[in-house]
């Protein structure tokens, strides 16, 4: 997995998705950590590039989950950070386990939990 290269050395990924969120119209996968959150991306299709955007838990704050879409349904998640407000889309199902996930490491950020995905929603 790439993203091991990006994380420091006491850092243990917690989350990850299996769906692209997109964020300043660019697909990305989004990694939760016990000291940050990552949004992950590889560019390219022959010399592949990888973008990174991280924020530390300390900094998220004003989380926000809201649905729209009558048919297929999406999820936006919105928070606030070091970055401004931050606005993240996908699929209904995994924004809501990412807004839980989010949720419930922003309320205990320097826990280790011997889990990696949320329960299915």
């Amino acid at each position: 997995m790439p993203i091991e290269d990006y994380l420091l050395r006491e850092e243990k990924v917690l989350f990850w998705s299996d769906f692209h969120v997109t964020y300043n119209e660019d697909k990305y996968k989004v990694f939760i950590t016990n000291i940050r959150l990552l949004l992950f991306k590889e560019k390219g299709m022959v010399f592949k590039r990888e973008e990174i955007i991280t924020e530390n838990w300390a900094q998220i704050t004003g989380l926000q989950f809201t649905e729209a879409g009558a048919i297929s349904r999406k999820g936006t998640l919105r928070f606030s950070c070091s970055k401004g407000e931050i606005r993240l889309e996908g699929p209904r199902n995994g924004m809501l386990g990412l807004f839980k996930a989010i949720q419930r490491q922003t309320l205990d950020p320097f826990s280790v939990r011997g889990e990696n995905r949320p329960e299915e929603t």
